[in-house]
């Protein structure tokens, strides 16, 4: 995906989980984060959650197809 689209993505993503509540939130964060951390960080910034940086892994890496 180009920047672009993935910033429609993520905007997408936070109008959409803006709505749920929020352990429905935290649920898909920790999808996204396992995913990719560079795609559950931005997610968590739109929702206004912070996440502690000591509770990603050093070693989380995208998954890979």
């Amino acid at each position: 995906m180009t920047p672009k689209q993935q910033e429609r993505l993520i905007q997408n993503i936070v109008g959409s989980l803006s709505q749920a509540r929020s352990d429905i939130q935290m649920r898909q964060l920790c999808y996204f984060f396992r995913a990719d951390v560079n795609y559950g960080r931005p997610v968590a910034q739109g929702l206004g959650i912070v996440i502690d940086p000591s509770m990603i892994p050093t070693s989380a890496q995208p998954v890979r197809a």
